[in-house]
């Protein structure tokens, strides 16, 4: 699948657009939790996860669950 825009992460994902656009354009790499997130939602594997088996992603999302800050508890 092709990459979301900066709109669709902002919105979707509860980042910010600068945040988005960093991390569409490889200058800063997302947190494991936010790139499986970024997977489920978008079906594009960013670079940190794109060599990780749909197995591999499964686990991860256990492991390091991503919950934007302003959402946390």
């Amino acid at each position: 699948m092709e990459k979301p825009t900066q709109t669709e992460m902002q919105e979707r994902l509860g980042i910010s657009q600068g945040y988005a656009s960093l991390l569409l354009r490889n200058e800063r790499a997302p947190a494991k939790g936010l790139a499986v997130r970024m997977f489920r939602e978008f079906g594009w594997r960013h670079p940190v996860i794109a060599n990780l088996t749909d197995e591999q992603i499964d686990l991860l999302e256990q492991m390091e669950p991503w919950e934007p800050k302003g959402r946390a508890a």
